[in-house]
């Protein structure tokens, strides 16, 4: 939420990521292209089976490379941080670059948080499960002062260490190269490309992936999780990579979170006294599963438990996962003074102008805006296209005005 992936959590790391003159970050032009600065040695940084001066990226996040397609949306908000910062320091020439640099960061971060709990959360956790729960509204105009200093907007060892996790089940094995007509060029295997980024670089390869992220569709919210990341999980060289699925549940452990019936009672939901009790909840095929696994119902895993439940009314994730996850976000959104919607303090406020104008952000326009020749995109990016979310150019979807940035003088 505060995009440190792309600004980094420290000012040492930070620093090194600015290009010290007009707000820019640095980057790196090659093959057709704006790229993130490279490492210094690839077999470091990424992995040993690529020769040293391969490409390999340096961001906020040390995890850039690691997902081929979350590299892709890394440089996607690497670009619009700099598109930004060029129009602001036109607009505003006698702002220095580290007046820049801070208010653009601020324009992004701002985007980015209306991005994730207008567009993408209420996919995930359901649009009315959010409304009830104050963590977003409907139709929002102006402020939104729900600050609360008495909450903490970190993050819930729950939360992160189990129920986010479960939507690692909507991975897909294959990466989806697409033409602008949105025809096949050619598929990707994940396994391939773990911490090998080389391939974004090849012609046409960067729009193709941005493209498939819009139009390929997700996997099954379930139980079931791609052998791409339970069997191959960062191979390598290697035949047979690490399973996704077991370190989730090993990481749980080495973090001591309570057991699945203690997060269930936590949220009000029912609590089984025993393994029958999870009934209506969870399937009787995977009760007896369970029954095989555990001694008691009290040792379920929270990892495992929560990931057996059948989806709450307009989720893709069971109760307690639900439950644990609209904390969160509601934690997130009132416990932080900067939050994109508050508007208590003028000093760190935008204008009702500015904010009325973030809110016109979308991730199909940071996909159009970034990508090196995309020209259309359905105006929802995270829903597949249909009769109601046609392709439509790239021109007339809705932009935030930068113009309104322009100080009076």
């Amino acid at each position: 939420m505060d995009l440190s992936l792309v600004y980094a959590v420290n000012d040492t790391q930070a620093k090194l990521l600015r290009e010290g003159e007009g707000g820019r970050l640095v980057t790196e032009r090659r093959n057709g292209g704006v790229w993130p600065p490279q490492a210094a040695n690839a077999q470091e940084s990424c992995t040993r089976a690529i020769p040293a001066n391969d490409t390999c990226y340096v961001a906020g996040d040390s995890r850039v490379n690691q997902n081929t397609e979350l590299t892709v949306l890394q440089i996607v908000l690497l670009k619009e941080h700099n598109r930004i910062a060029g129009i602001l320091s036109k607009l505003n020439r006698l702002w220095d670059d580290e007046r820049i640099y801070q208010e653009t960061r601020r324009i992004l971060i701002a985007i980015c948080q209306h991005i994730n709990y207008y567009e993408l959360l209420p996919i995930l956790l359901g649009r009315d499960n959010m409304l009830e729960k104050k963590i977003i509204y409907k139709n929002p105009t102006g402020y939104i002062n729900d600050y609360n200093p008495k909450i903490s907007a970190s993050i819930i060892n729950e939360f992160a260490t189990a129920a986010y996790r479960y939507f690692h089940t909507l991975i897909r094995g294959r990466l989806d190269v697409l033409k602008e007509n949105r025809n096949l060029e050619r598929v990707l295997r994940l396994s391939d490309w773990f911490n090998r980024p080389s391939v974004i670089e090849e012609r046409g390869t960067f729009d193709g992936l941005a493209r498939g992220l819009t139009y390929q569709p997700e996997d099954k919210a379930d139980q079931y999780f791609d052998k791409e990341i339970t069997q191959y999980l960062f191979r390598d060289n290697r035949t047979k990579g690490d399973d996704l699925r077991a370190t989730d549940i090993q990481r749980g452990r080495d973090h001591r979170l309570a057991g699945y019936v203690a997060l269930r009672r936590y949220c009000g939901l029912s609590e089984p006294k025993n393994f029958d009790d999870l009934s209506g909840d969870i399937s009787e095929s995977n009760i007896k599963a369970l029954k095989s696994l555990y001694k008691s119902v009290y040792d379920i895993d929270l990892t495992v438990g929560g990931v057996l439940e059948e989806h709450a009314p307009g989720a893709l994730l069971g109760p307690t996962y639900l439950c644990i996850s609209l904390i969160q976000f509601y934690n997130i959104r009132v416990g932080d003074r900067f939050f994109y919607e508050n508007g208590e303090n003028k000093n760190i406020a935008f204008t009702p102008a500015q904010l009325a104008t973030i809110r016109k952000g979308s991730m199909a326009r940071l996909i159009c805006d970034n990508g090196i020749n995309i020209k259309r995109m359905q105006p929802r990016a995270f829903e597949l296209v249909s009769s109601d979310n046609k392709i439509v150019s790239c021109q007339t979807l809705p932009s935030v005005d930068l113009s309104l940035w322009k100080e009076s003088k």
